[in-house]
């Protein structure tokens, strides 16, 4: 006989009490795998309580894998696999996933799996003056309204954007941003344009369309750094086009040309990411140019495309795209809020429906509330709005920050490009012995944070190289920010 005690005053239901004892009884071994519990009649007799409550026990043990029943028959005590407990120590990993993932997967994780911040999740809890992280000030994002449109969509559509969505994307989004980039010049419906999770996931999605193992890809050297695993993980052949003053080196192109044409082109001539480079209209029409002799498409990345705050900037290549070989991928990342994770991709319509099929059998569609709720932000002028205002802020930020390294570095080997808009400055050290660890050393040391020049490169520069972000900087920190840069540079060529 089973002798369990009860309390009847206790506020744990009886079920629960029950099921903790017969729990225990089995994990001290008391009962044993095979023995046979009382019948939920018997035991509820047994114990003065109602069926229900031993039928609820039951249930919980036969739930855990601690009992077994059979119709018709009674419950017994089964061979219970152990659950392992999270405060156990591990001794080991059963299988050697070095071993198991695909060589591509594992070559990543060995090259990039300890990338520098800030393209990685290392020292989240830094405490100092962040230069590295590119991503909008939080103190500035327009939450209210974003919150209005989202409670607005929220009940007034709640039966549509919780059902699936068509997989290019929601519409009224589609066609805000379709007419958004006809005022940058763009000739594009919304049937040529597919929302995407982000300009990484639109990265990717073409990645899964044009890469094949052992392909060309040309990029420019500098360039954004997740490229550089993204391509390397589809196997790809990376050839850096050096970047010069004026942009990517249109030279170098026609001479790698001869070695083997690529599958496309990836490109920023806009606030390039991370030399803050922006090209003129004669370098992107001969950039054009190129690529159409041979119909090899380009991939412009507009993720800045919006920050034009230091005068007028030349149109995208896209706007030039009379024969559409090229693909233009934009982002709200770096002008909204970096977790809306929404991008787009426009394109040949031909391209976005060969996209779209990727798509869906990728994620089947971008997450349609938020779809939802940035058209009606962008929609009710919300966004027009706040472009207006981060240009004001930014421009403010960035013109301080160059007056400032102006004033404050004085070292003839250091010297930076000075951007057109954006949020980056590129910052070159010439005559460096020490290596980028030790570099990164003595930044840290004087609680200062930049992005590390090797990360945009796909094969190592001779010169060291920094990237500044002042997008979530105000000029309280970016003054001291370049203090503490000063102090740094100072310690490394002494």
């Amino acid at each position: 006989m089973i002798i369990l005690s009860l309390d009847r005053n206790s506020q744990l239901p009886l079920f629960k009490q029950v099921f903790d004892q017969l729990k225990k009884r089995i994990d001290n071994d008391i009962l044993k795998p095979g023995d046979v519990l009382p019948s939920t009649r018997q035991f509820s007799v047994q114990l003065g309580v109602n069926r229900t409550t031993i039928y609820k026990a039951y249930q919980e043990l036969w739930a855990m894998g601690y009992i077994e029943s059979r119709s018709g028959s009674y419950s017994y005590v089964r061979q219970r696999r152990e659950v392992k407990s999270n405060q156990e120590e591990q001794h080991g990993n059963y299988i050697d996933w070095s071993q198991k993932v695909t060589p591509q997967a594992e070559k990543v994780h060995q090259m990039f799996g300890h990338i520098n911040y800030p393209f990685s999740d290392v020292g989240k809890d830094f405490e100092g003056i962040d230069f590295g992280q590119l991503h909008p000030d939080s103190r500035i994002y327009p939450i209210a309204e974003y919150k209005r449109s989202l409670s607005k969509v929220i009940t007034e559509k709640a039966e549509t954007i919780l059902d699936y969505g068509d997989c290019i994307g929601y519409p009224p989004l589609r066609e805000f941003i379709a007419h958004r980039m006809r005022l940058h010049g763009i000739s594009a419906k919304s049937d040529e344009v597919l929302i995407a999770n982000g300009a990484q996931n639109a990265i990717d999605l073409l990645m899964k369309l044009l890469a094949r193992p052992g392909s060309r890809v040309f990029v420019e050297s500098p360039t954004y750094g997740m490229i550089i695993p993204t391509l390397t993980y589809y196997d790809c052949e990376i050839v850096g086009i050096p970047m010069k003053k004026d942009g990517v080196d249109l030279a170098a192109i026609e001479r790698e040309f001869t070695n083997g044409l690529p599958i496309f082109f990836y490109t920023m001539p806009n606030f390039h990411n991370p030399t803050g480079i922006t090209t003129n209209q004669e370098h992107r029409e001969k950039l054009l140019a190129l690529f159409e002799k041979y119909n090899i498409p380009i991939i412009e990345d507009a993720f800045e495309e919006e920050m034009k705050y230091f005068g007028k900037v030349p149109l995208p290549i896209k706007s030039m795209d009379i024969n559409k070989i090229v693909i233009y991928v934009g982002s709200f990342s770096k002008v909204l809020f970096p977790g809306i994770r929404l991008g787009w991709i426009a394109a040949d319509k031909e391209c976005i429906n060969r996209v779209a099929t990727l798509k869906r059998f990728s994620d089947i569609t971008s997450t349609l509330p938020e779809q939802a709720a940035l058209a009606d932000f962008c929609n009710q002028g919300y966004y027009e709005h706040h472009i207006k205002k981060i240009h004001k802020v930014y421009r403010k930020r960035m013109v301080f920050a160059l007056q400032l390294l102006n004033k404050t570095i004085k070292k003839k080997n250091v010297s930076w490009i000075e951007p057109d808009g954006g949020f980056t400055i590129w910052m070159t050290l010439k005559n460096v012995k020490q290596s980028y660890d030790e570099l990164n050393r003595i930044l840290l040391s004087h609680k200062i944070r930049l992005a590390l020049g090797k990360d945009f490169y796909p094969v190592d520069d001779k010169q060291k190289h920094f990237r500044l972000a002042i997008a979530s900087l105000d000029e309280t920190e970016i003054t001291e920010g370049m203090s503490r840069l000063k102090s740094a540079i100072d310690q490394i060529y002494k």
